[in-house]
């Protein structure tokens, strides 16, 4: 959502998750609400200072950065999205 890697590496980092046996969705049955995801974030330990930071992949595979500033709002959306597959 922010352009920071293409949709090649995006569905690459899916296809080893899932070669892994590792989930890339909720299950229909899960309790993970938006409001939930948010509270728990909050309570991460990458929280400092009150900021929520994330690791994040920049560019190629392997490559990361750990900020505080990114867009929250490609953040809600994409927990929005996120939480919506088992809604529906």
């Amino acid at each position: 959502k922010m352009g920071w890697i293409d949709e090649g590496l995006k569905q690459r980092i899916y296809d080893i998750l899932e070669s892994a046996d590792l989930p890339v969705k909720l299950p229909r049955d899960s309790p993970m609400k938006v409001e939930t995801f948010n509270k728990l974030m909050s309570l991460d330990k990458k929280v400092a200072d009150g900021q929520l930071r994330l690791i994040l992949l920049q560019g190629e595979l392997g490559n990361c950065k750990f900020t505080g500033e990114f867009d929250t709002g490609a953040l809600q959306e994409t927990i929005e999205e996120f939480v919506k597959e088992i809604e529906a």
